[in-house]
């Protein structure tokens, strides 16, 4: 018995929003990206969401924590609920490691594994026609599960002080780029591609680290190519990280109808719409509940990133967040084209990013 009216907001979500939000015209109920979190909850423009999930006997462990951490605060007040998730995973060419006599990628390689891979996977001569064994975008929100997995961190415990240019964060972005160094990476740019999905599906590379997003790329732009999807390989000590990308629902502070916003969001993140979710293969479910679905025993891919929401790390890095990702884009890219090395790149960018962090 509660009527709902959908009003769509193209173009720049966060910018519309944000003029919403200063004008006191925030929807009943919104989708929250994790980058405009930490300012609508110190401007207390949400509704704490607490009292209602205690009423109702919904409990934040139903969630997985990793995707809560972006929405609640330190006193453990809940502010949205996690809609639904993606995560990166190592996707391969199943005829190429075949046809190379590589073993597929087991759940427990490592980077040095990985980087053998690709170099027997490359095969370079002509221009227009050679492979590659992966192709690795410059992009932050790929290096950075190598720095997670590598104990790395991005910013200090209170979200202060960069800590970026450790030894973690050079030697991780020393890894990320020796593929493209020795020949075995290959921008997609470089192959013709607008991006490493278009490589992969191109061929001209045998392995693309990317997130579900891929597979419906896949299944309508190159259906009849064989892959398999691999975690992210283990750091040097073993130990896993991923990058978890996610977003949520959130409810209005100032909302009239408190209630019916609280029954909209307990709807749309409960099992009904999450195992809906997971079964189109649009994304991964929020519920821990659903760990042992059967569509995961059809989809071992999907099964493979769903796990990382135990040891992955949400891609957000509080209210800076567009900042430092330019900042860290722009590190990865000039280490990954030669023009410096991986500790001057980040030096610089740990500089900027402290520098903006005390505005």
């Amino acid at each position: 018995n509660i009527q709902i009216d959908w009003a769509p907001i193209p173009g720049s979500y966060p910018d519309k929003m944000r003029a919403n939000a200063v004008s006191g015209n925030l929807p009943d109920v919104f989708y929250l990206q994790p980058a405009m979190a930490p300012a609508y909850i110190s401007s207390g423009k949400l509704l704490n969401l607490s009292p209602y999930m205690a009423k109702d006997k919904v409990q934040p462990t139903q969630y997985y924590q990793s995707l809560l951490n972006p929405f609640s605060c330190k006193q453990g007040q809940v502010y949205s609920l996690p809609k639904d998730w993606s995560t990166l995973a190592v996707f391969y060419n199943k005829q190429m490691f075949q046809a190379a006599g590589v073993p597929f990628p087991t759940n427990f390689w490592t980077w040095d594994e990985m980087r053998q891979d690709a170099k027997k996977l490359t095969k370079t001569g002509n221009a227009a026609t050679s492979v590659y064994g992966i192709t690795l975008p410059a992009l932050s929100s790929r290096w950075l599960a190598f720095l997670f997995a590598d104990g790395g961190t991005v910013l200090n415990s209170d979200g202060t002080q960069a800590t970026f240019n450790g030894k973690a964060g050079v030697d991780s972005l020393n890894f990320y780029a020796s593929l493209q160094k020795e020949g075995s990476s290959v921008l997609p740019a470089d192959v013709a591609a607008g991006w490493a999905g278009d490589a992969f599906g191109k061929k001209r590379a045998a392995m693309a680290l990317e997130g579900g997003w891929l597979i419906p790329y896949l299944q309508q732009q190159f259906p009849d190519l064989q892959y398999g999807v691999a975690p992210v390989p283990t750091g040097p000590d073993g130990k896993r990280a991923d990058l978890i990308f996610t977003n949520s629902w959130a409810a209005s502070a100032s909302t009239r109808h408190p209630a019916a916003a609280w029954e909209l969001i307990k709807y749309m993140t409960g099992p009904n719409v999450e195992a809906m979710v997971l079964h189109s293969g649009f994304a991964l479910p929020t519920l821990t509940s659903l760990a042992n679905d059967p569509y995961f025993s059809g989809h071992p891919g999907a099964k493979v990133m769903f796990d990382a929401a135990t040891y992955g790390y949400a891609d957000c890095y509080g209210a800076h967040d567009g900042f430092i990702h330019d900042k860290l884009d722009q590190a990865v890219e000039k280490v990954l084209l030669g023009k410096t090395d991986a500790q001057a790149a980040l030096y610089a960018a740990v500089n900027q990013v402290n520098a903006e962090l005390q505005t």
